[in-house]
């Protein structure tokens, strides 16, 4: 999963945005920025999935990117689904940090190979290059959500 970290500037900003907001209201446009900030990720990681794997299908994987809202504080996970004993749609996710970094050469104990995976590191580099970008979202849609929340009163 991929996180951001707020500088000190930026979490004044957004403290000014919602300062006159109550507490529900400031949970909820908080988490619409947070929200804006992940699709960032996901949006560059399935672009790199598709460029970087070229003709091979990868339908399951791309159909496993998610982002999860924390529901008590402040907080988004960006990464993969993971199948679990009752949801049975997208297994992909399982193996997404095998396809992102890559395996060496494994062997058995009796000495057979099972083969390397070379890095792919479309999710790495989605993280890496897309900070900012995600950043400036997250102000963006914390600002957005304020401006609603405002016109409502």
């Amino acid at each position: 999963m991929s996180s951001i970290q707020v500088t000190t500037e930026g979490k004044e900003d957004i403290y000014y945005l919602i300062r006159n907001l109550e507490d529900f209201e400031k949970d909820k446009a908080v988490k619409s920025g947070l929200r804006a900030g992940a699709s960032v990720f996901q949006r560059k990681g399935k672009s790199n999935l598709k460029g970087r794997l070229g003709g091979y299908s990868t339908g399951s994987l791309l159909g496993s990117f998610q982002i999860r809202v924390k529901r008590n504080k402040p907080g988004v996970l960006a990464g993969f689904r993971r199948s679990t004993r009752y949801v049975q749609y997208s297994k992909a996710g399982n193996h997404a940090h095998l396809v992102d970094l890559g395996t060496k050469e494994r062997k058995t104990t009796i000495g057979k190979s099972r083969g390397v995976m070379p890095a792919n590191r479309f999710w790495t580099d989605a993280a890496t290059t897309e900070k900012d970008k995600a950043m400036q979202k997250v102000y963006e849609g914390v600002k957005r959500c304020v401006e609603r929340i405002n016109e409502r009163r």
